[in-house]
């Protein structure tokens, strides 16, 4: 009996490990356990308010990335699963008490964020108190405390006016005044209230009685970090951008004693990506990643210690650092290996040295700052990826003797590991199959999968997927990932559609579910009888546009050339950064017959000038320095700013083209896609827009309907052209 194909509502009623970036599993403190959060797009929300204004907040008060998201308790035994709450609003943010009795979370079910704990053995759960929480970023989840009595998390201000941060359009003065002179501006109350929605108190729950106590008030808290002794909260705290042109944000790193005593603040101007802060084991030490290096400081005083200054360049740090169970070593992640440091800075140690892999992350014992040593104190554990065969895996590092071994590789696109015992557990998907939760076994070396989100997967006929080889007109050679249709035949010609975004490496995606990229699963327009291809861009070029063809062309001729595509019959699609690098091909190019842009940038003369209602011009430092790689001002590069803007050559396009977008960034999304389509309407060009009011830029965290919608577009759309 033949298989089935995939179909879009298969696509659209399937759940999903929520965001690793912001969502990490928790295991109980016995490793048996796992608590873990699912995007379910039939879940309802809590609310019957309706907004069509984008917010970072759901009507709640929840944040709205984790729109449809529920929290899942499962035994890794015998796979026995229990989902928390009703189904209805928002739930997120598990974690285990210490006795591993208790799961505490956040939930908006009631109308408003509020924080919950489900009583494993009774399989009850209640609200611990009325009082409304400002929304969880990233690892900022409610910590426990050693002895299990008292929860610490984030609170809303009770002096806020929420409705200021759920609506944009409510945002700011009556009358605003920004001056050219921006070195007092930084920090201020208005620079900060772009980040209102993360704005909280710091309280502490009595879980017994809901009785709360407050640390501070008033704190722009993206991250904390409660020390294993419990005397203190390490907090990472907004304070500003680096500049009003830049989109860079800074942070500064807080200490907020428990028992009442003043905060102090350890370290400013840590920048967003290397905001990486672990306690030691004792409590009495914590080490923080800044831009001048890795530094050590005590609890106990204010001596801090540079741990890398012996190093002639600062490190650039790609992992969060991690101690050993002893307290004696430090293990971090920088200039593409792994280093062992002793806390006073001494016994500096390259652990990685002819390791030919591209090294990940290392991997934390369960939900701590310590590294995971598989029950051998020698062996520490690292994640991997090989950029040539393009598996993901894991290796053990023997530290005395500074050796590796392959514990796996495979086929798969590993995340967010964390070990327990002589467990490894990790977040893992494939070409064909979905991410899930899986095991590894470092005794018997067997893997077992975890969870079972989409069992109506299982058996459907998926497309073949394969790495290609191109090679540029300078003879520089590029990969890509091919997608056969689900029906694919020998000697058949198929219709191609071809992803692109500049500057990433779409063949690192091709043991990914459909790609794994924001507007569609590539599975889906397989399963509709298309071939589809992932072009290689390399950031080489400060004249994007221009140079944008000889990337992707050879790609597309290699498969032409393989009698596979239809040189007839080809389209081109991408979003954002790749909408922007999809128009700017056709206004070079006629080949594509159909093509597909959402949430780009398409005028850099426009987002250069754009100035956002809290008085901030991100867009200079976006196109100077950033993603548009322009190397200088409009006025010192004015006519590479023209040549590189698809704005200015739409008059060249003959290619039908579809358009989409949220608000996106301040409303430059739509901004941005009406000036497209205002000037291919003006010149007579086929294409359609499609707004969705009152959502962001990333489409994956948009309504489910929403991407209903536009993902059928995207399939009649080529169906039609194609």
């Amino acid at each position: 009996m033949a298989h089935k194909t995939l179909t879009i509502s298969d696509v659209l009623k399937m759940k999903s490990l929520s965001f690793a970036s912001v969502s990490r599993f928790q295991l109980s403190p016995d490793g048996e356990s796992l608590a873990y959060v699912v995007k379910d797009p039939s879940r309802k929300s809590s609310s019957e308010q309706e907004t069509t204004e984008y917010s970072k907040l759901l009507p709640t008060g929840a944040p709205a990335y984790h729109h449809c998201d529920e929290v899942w308790v499962t035994n890794i035994k015998t796979k026995e699963s229990h989902q928390l709450g009703s189904d209805v609003g928002v739930d997120w943010a598990p974690r285990w008490s210490p006795d591993r009795r208790y799961v505490a979370f956040c939930s908006d079910r009631m109308g408003a964020p509020q924080l919950w704990v489900w009583d494993k053995k009774e399989d009850k759960q209640r609200r611990i108190s009325e009082k409304p929480m400002s929304p969880i970023e990233g690892y900022e989840v409610p910590q426990w405390t050693s002895d299990g009595k008292y929860i610490i998390t984030k609170l809303r201000p009770e002096d806020i006016d929420f409705s200021t941060i759920i609506s944009p359009d409510s945002e700011g003065q009556v009358v605003n005044v920004w001056h050219t002179d921006t070195g007092e501006q930084l920090g201020s109350d208005e620079e900060l209230s772009r980040f209102a929605w993360v704005q909280g108190d710091l309280g502490v729950f009595n879980v017994d009685t809901g009785d709360v106590s407050f640390l501070t008030r008033g704190l722009y808290v993206a991250e904390m970090y409660l020390s294993p002794d419990d005397t203190a909260v390490a907090v990472l705290n907004i304070i500003g951008s680096e500049s009003l042109t830049s989109q860079d944000v800074f942070f500064e790193l807080l200490l907020v004693p428990l028992d009442g005593s003043s905060m102090r603040c350890l370290a400013t101007n840590i920048r967003f990506g290397s905001r990486f802060v672990s306690w030691a084991p004792n409590g009495k030490q914590l080490i923080y990643t800044h831009p001048d290096g890795l530094f050590l400081t005590s609890t106990q005083g204010d001596e801090q210690k540079n741990l890398t200054t012996n190093f002639a360049e600062s490190p650039h740090f790609f992992t969060r650092p991690l101690w050993n169970a002893s307290g004696t070593s430090v293990f971090c992640g920088f200039d593409g290996h792994v280093w062992e440091i002793a806390p006073d800075g001494s016994n500096t140690r390259k652990l990685t040295e002819g390791l030919d892999r591209h090294i990940i992350g290392l991997v934390a014992e369960r939900d701590t700052h310590v590294i995971w040593q598989s029950n051998e104190e020698q062996s520490i554990c690292i994640r991997t990826h090989d950029p040539e065969t393009k598996k993901d895996g894991f290796y053990l590092i023997n530290t005395a003797a500074a050796s590796t071994t392959c514990l796996f590789e495979q086929k798969i696109y590993l995340s967010t590991p964390s070990g327990n015992g002589t467990k490894l557990f990790y977040r893992a998907q494939n070409a064909t199959y979905p991410e899930e939760v899986w095991m590894y076994d470092t005794v018997t070396g067997k893997q077992q999968q975890v969870t079972d989100l989409n069992p109506h997967l299982r058996d459907l006929r998926y497309g073949e997927v394969r790495l290609i080889e191109s090679k540029t007109a300078e003879d520089k050679h590029l990969r890509g990932v091919l997608i056969l249709p689900a029906d694919y035949e020998e000697g058949r010609r198929y219709p191609l559609i071809t992803k692109v975004y500049p500057g990433q490496d779409l063949s690192r995606k091709v043991y990914t579910f459909g790609l794994a990229v924001e507007e569609i699963n590539f599975q889906l327009l397989a399963a509709q009888g298309f071939a589809v291809l992932g072009v290689d861009m390399p950031p080489e070029s400060t004249n994007s546009l221009v140079d944008m063809p000889g990337f992707v062309l050879p790609a597309i001729d290699e498969v032409v050339e393989m009698g596979i595509a239809d040189e007839n019959r080809l389209g081109i699609m991408g979003f954002s950064y790749g909408g922007y690098c999809t128009v700017g091909l056709i206004t070079q190019i006629t080949r594509f017959k159909a093509a597909v842009c959402g949430g780009g940038i398409y005028n850099l003369t426009s987002v250069y000038g754009r100035l956002s209602k809290q008085g901030h011009s991100s867009g200079i430092g976006w196109a100077e320095e950033g993603q548009g790689r322009m190397g200088g001002s409009l006025w010192e590069q004015r006519q590479k700013y023209i040549d590189n803007s698809p704005i200015f050559h739409l008059d060249k396009i003959e290619t039908p083209v579809l358009i989409y977008c949220g608000e996106g960034f301040g409303g430059d999304d739509y901004a941005q896609s009406g000036e497209l389509f205002s000037g291919l309407r003006r010149l007579k060009k086929k294409a359609t827009f499609v707004w969705y009011r009152g959502e962001g830029h990333p489409a994956t965290e948009w309504r489910p309907e929403h991407r209903t919608d536009y993902q059928k577009r995207i399939l009649d759309w080529f169906q039609k052209h194609l």
